[in-house]
């Protein structure tokens, strides 16, 4: 069965809330400013969050289409 894959826009909104929980929680140092500043400095964090990200909403999209199949 194929799940449709997130759009690029769809996985950077997630991403950001993503980052602004792990701010809130302190997974990263509380001098993390900003989304946009920890994408510069740390590319390939920001790569591994985006495919964290990814592939929440593809396990969501997952979810929600057996509910609808059952």
């Amino acid at each position: 069965m194929q799940y449709p894959a997130p759009s690029p826009a769809e996985i950077e909104a997630a991403a950001r809330v993503l980052f602004e929980e792990a701010r809130f929680y302190r997974w990263f140092p509380i001098t993390t400013e900003s989304y946009e500043i920890f994408a510069e400095s740390d590319r390939i964090g920001v790569a591994e969050l985006r495919g964290i990200a990814e592939r929440m909403l593809m396990a969501a999209a997952q979810a929600k289409l057996r509910a609808v199949l059952r």
